[in-house]
């Protein structure tokens, strides 16, 4: 995925969502495929998000590999 292909995902993405992102220690190239929107748990006060628990409550994020 270039960047502007990335923009032009990204503009076509609902725009008020926050963006979450796992953390690696590889890289692989980006392609829309890897980005999706879905639920974790809400943003803990240092900005790291936990995975959705069934007791936590939830947010919907657009979430990057």
């Amino acid at each position: 995925m270039t960047v502007a292909e990335l923009i032009l995902f990204l503009q076509k993405q609902p725009q008020d969502l926050p963006v979450a992102y796992s953390i690696n220690s590889e890289h692989c190239l980006l392609e829309e495929s890897d980005i999706n929107i879905g639920e974790l748990c809400e943003a803990r006060p240092d900005g790291w998000v936990p995975n959705r628990r069934p007791d936590k409550p939830k947010h919907t994020y657009l979430i990057f590999p």
